[in-house]
């Protein structure tokens, strides 16, 4: 079992983490960086830890949490997003308002660049649209508190009641391999 560390390590936002275990790479939340000093990090093309995972699960809604999901999509993932029903319904509402956030501030980068001819650190084009959010949006699989759900003969997911926001869960991930069992918490 190995577990990976790809956002809010030493940082408040950008949850993303990987389990490997059970023979599956699972994806835990996929969260934008949205402290200043970390914004680069969202650039990162089309974040390669995450392209093998077999599932991506989710605690909560938030941008921090769901933020670079399309932009995974939009990199090639096509694998199941499983969250609570009202997670589902919220990261819907919000991955797609991002979507037209980012052209609206390419759009408008791009013309005050250009008018006071100056260059940015990044290119001058949306992180992802909002057709990448709809195609991320497609992905989505809603589950109910309290419900394990069988990801392999070796790995089950079970979402708990957080009461952080609407939907929000503590995610426990039980592990069965080499005869014996793991219990990992998200929350």
């Amino acid at each position: 079992m190995r577990l990976h560390f790809l956002g809010a390590n030493r940082q408040v936002t950008g949850s993303h983490y990987i389990l490997e275990a059970g023979g599956l790479r699972i994806g835990i939340d996929c969260g934008l960086f949205q402290e200043r000093q970390f914004l680069g990090r969202n650039w990162k093309t089309p974040l390669p830890e995450s392209a093998s995972i077999d599932f991506l699960l989710l605690t909560h809604a938030h941008l921090d949490h769901t933020g670079l999901i399309p932009r995974l999509v939009a990199g090639g993932f096509d694998r199941p997003i499983i969250a609570t029903e009202p997670t589902v319904e919220l990261a819907s509402i919000v991955m797609e308002d991002s979507g037209r956030i980012h052209e609206e501030d390419a759009k408008y980068k791009k013309k005050r660049h250009q008018r006071k001819g100056h260059k940015g650190s990044h290119p001058i084009v949306p992180l992802y649209t909002g057709e990448d959010a709809k195609r991320a949006v497609s992905l989505l699989k809603g589950v109910g508190y309290a419900q394990p759900l069988k990801l392999n003969d070796h790995v089950s997911a079970t979402f708990h009641d957080a009461g952080h926001i609407l939907g929000s869960a503590i995610l426990e991930i039980m592990v069965n391999e080499g005869g014996s069992s793991r219990r990992l918490l998200f929350s």
